[in-house]
């Protein structure tokens, strides 16, 4: 099989969070506490929090099942309503650039479907780049944009799914001004030999199995490392274990940080973010929430590609009732309200919701919800 990749990109944030002092003034701040959880309670979001563009279905359908015999559930069709208003952005925000667009595909969320092992290595083929095309829409209100660098045009990069004792057969096309390499935490490959730069213009191909379930990230080594990763090129990797998994409505969430206006080094190296955000723009799932039912199991594939913030990953009105870090299904612990990933690492998290209605889904370091990293789940 061929996973390629697709050409979409992303958003950023508003870092004026100081006044958020608890969750409750969180909420009330980002529209979501409104005395109703109706859509115009949601919609009534503050200046800084940021509205998605977009429109698309009520909630959005998840894949369902990692079971050998399950197949992800088709999304809707979801295309952008209308280019924002050219806001300016808060203090400090760079302005709205034209031509910027948005940043994975609206149906990131639905990681791929699982497949059984196959003795065929799976072919993931992605472009690196770099350049004026690459300005993505981090931020829908205000409306703010981004220069980046990322994996086949979109950030988060396409994901890639298999399974457990797989071969991956890799092939990266160096497609921008600058070099960009790979590297893929759930292969076990030498730096020295498949973790080099490659050179504008040119290609590198190697072979990699993965041995280990989990939820892992890859992002491009290229130096300077931080800048590469904070500018957009990450991705999640998904391995299933051997047999799958129980039947679950599953989502992917990677929360990732945004400095500035792209290739601030400096910021990067001493500055908070501006924005914090899951899968690629700021407050993407509160006018367009997750859908789920309540009672089923929701499962959850967390990466946090940082580069520098830890997440405290909280769902608020539920409970998790299996985690396990790193994916790992020997790592299988009972039930959390909030768990840690560091930069770098993955998380299986699964749930299920007692009653019908609205969830908002954060990361519990407040001050990075406040810019940007936080949606909801709606429960039918």
């Amino acid at each position: 099989m061929t996973i390629q990749s697709d050409p979409f990109p992303v958003g950023p944030a508003d870092a004026a969070a100081a006044t958020l002092l608890s969750r409750r003034a969180l909420l009330r701040g980002t529209g979501i506490l409104a005395g109703s959880v109706g859509a115009g309670a949601i919609l009534a979001a503050c200046a800084q929090a940021g509205v998605p563009s977009w429109t698309f279905a009520t909630a959005i359908p998840a894949s369902t099942s990692t079971a050998p015999d399950a197949s992800a559930d088709a999304m809707p069709s979801m295309v952008p309503a209308a280019s924002p208003s050219a806001m300016p952005g808060a203090a400090g925000s760079p302005a709205p650039v034209t031509g910027a667009h948005d940043p994975s595909p609206a149906s990131f969320a639905s990681p791929p479907p699982f497949h059984p092992a196959s003795s065929t290595p799976v072919a993931f083929d992605l472009t690196s780049n770099d350049g004026p095309d690459e300005a993505i829409l981090i931020s829908a209100s205000p409306a703010t944009t981004y220069q980046s660098m990322n994996f086949g045009r979109q950030v988060p990069a396409p994901t890639l799914r298999i399974t457990e004792g797989e071969t991956v057969h890799f092939t990266l096309t160096n497609r921008g001004q600058m070099p960009h390499s790979i590297d893929f935490h759930a292969a076990q490959t030498a730096w020295s030999k498949n973790y080099q730069e490659i050179a504008p213009g040119a290609s590198s191909a190697f072979d990699w199995t993965a041995s280990y379930p989990g939820v892992f990230m890859y992002h491009c080594g290229a130096a300077p490392v931080l800048m590469h990763m904070a500018d957009g090129m990450y991705g999640a990797i998904i391995v299933d274990p051997k047999g799958g998994r129980p039947t679950a409505r599953e989502y992917l969430l990677v929360q990732s940080e945004f400095y500035g206006s792209g290739g601030e080094y400096a910021k990067m190296l001493n500055n908070p973010p501006d924005f914090v955000v899951f899968n690629g723009q700021a407050n993407r799932y509160k006018t367009t929430p997750l859908a789920a039912t309540a009672g089923e199991l929701v499962r959850i594939y967390i990466v946090n590609a940082g580069p520098n913030s830890s997440s405290a990953f909280h769902v608020i009105g539920a409970l998790f009732s299996n985690v396990e870090a790193e994916g790992y299904p020997a790592n299988r612990m009972g039930m959390h309200q909030t768990i840690n990933v560091p930069p770098g690492d993955g998380a299986l998290v699964e749930l299920r919701f007692a009653e019908p209605g609205t969830y908002p889904f954060v990361t519990h370091r407040f001050s990075d919800a406040s810019k940007g990293a936080l949606g909801l789940f709606k429960v039918s």
